[in-house]
């Protein structure tokens, strides 16, 4: 009864695990370029290609982490799956922590991403308002 469940659930965590162990190496190495469909969309990452690039270094590390417990709870899940009866409280309670970890960390990613970009585009706006006004003046 418990395998199927946790073959279901395992593969989900195997999906966002990978995507978070991918796509910030992705993104910030250039492959993936601001998009409305792939990697960290915030306003702020949105608005330009800097805060891109910033918002996705920043969030890389946390991303790295949660991408690495959930892949390490997701074989916790699968591990313990296989014991039957005598683990099911191991395996659902893996099942929901793993998920916890990858959705928190993903929003815990796309606030500090945020964040990043939102100063690196501030900074973008005042150097090019500054230059802006050296040049008139």
């Amino acid at each position: 009864m418990l395998v199927p469940f946790a073959v279901i659930a395992s593969v989900g965590l195997f999906a966002i695990s990978g995507l978070c162990l991918t796509i910030t190496k992705d993104a910030t190495s250039g492959t993936i370029s601001r998009n409305s469909a792939i990697g960290i969309r915030t306003p702020e990452t949105k608005k330009s290609d800097d805060g891109w690039v910033g918002g996705h270094k920043a969030a890389t590390p946390i991303l790295k982490g949660a991408g690495i417990v959930t892949l390490v709870i997701t074989a916790v899940l699968i591990i313990s799956s296989f014991f039957g009866d005598r683990m099911t409280v191991l395996t659902i309670t893996s099942a929901i922590l793993g998920y916890s970890v990858a959705i928190g960390g993903i929003c815990w990613a796309a606030v500090v991403a945020n964040n990043a970009a939102k100063t690196i585009n501030q900074k973008t706006v005042s150097y090019t308002h500054l230059r802006a006004h050296e040049t008139r003046g």
